[in-house]
């Protein structure tokens, strides 16, 4: 797997929104035994890293200092696509942590292929691991939903045996149904009301 590296820098004593219009995310680093530390890092090259950095492992480069660490919060604005802060947890390589990965979809379902529908109930997994072993993603077989109503839990995740899977082995990640029945006449009689009556309000006015 592709190693991410980024370059960070010891904070300067400015104001967050300052060093934002300079360009510059305010971070923390922080971890268990350590002090935290306050850091600033460019926005450029943090927007330039690929999604899958978000939940694995990251070389930093704290002015010639390398620390390994993973993204454990980005507080963004709530209706745009901004960074306000990252915060980044220092890992040790020999201590088991807990991510999240994206789980991905693979193969065929001859169930869909007969007409039924897919139902995704998950995206992502919770695992828990040693850094050097963060999956890119995990698979989920489609190809083992046959009928309409099989399902693929948790637990029939064929992952290597030094990670464990944390969600509950008897949750669906994804499942097939039937597609919606057609409304019966009775059905459609009655919604022919409703869907006439603004039509007779506005004829009205």
């Amino acid at each position: 797997m592709e190693k991410f590296k980024l370059a960070v820098a010891k904070r300067e004593a400015k104001k967050p929104n300052q060093l934002r219009r300079e360009g510059f995310l305010p971070a923390t680093l922080y971890g268990r035994g350590v002090e935290s530390e306050n850091i600033q890092i460019n926005a450029k090259e943090f927007s330039r890293l690929p999604a899958g950095a978000h939940s694995h492992m990251i070389e930093l480069d704290i002015e010639g200092k390398k620390v390994n660490a993973i993204i454990r919060g980005i507080q963004r604005h709530s209706t745009k696509d901004f960074v306000y802060n990252v915060e980044l947890y220092k890992v040790a390589l020999d201590r088991k942590l807990t991510v999240t990965v994206p789980l991905k979809l693979v193969g065929e379902s001859p169930a869909v292929k007969l007409g039924g529908v897919l139902v995704e109930n998950f995206q992502e997994a919770e695992i828990e691991c040693l850094p050097g072993n963060i999956p890119e993603d995990i698979e989920v077989n489609l190809s083992l939903l046959g009928e309409v109503e099989d399902a693929i839990h948790f637990g029939q995740l064929e992952i290597a045996k030094d990670i464990k899977i944390l969600n509950p082995h008897d949750e669906i990640i994804v499942k097939v149904v039937a597609p919606k029945a057609a409304p019966t006449p009775k059905e459609a009689a009655a919604a022919a009301p409703k869907a006439a009556a603004p039509a007779a309000k506005a004829a009205a006015k």
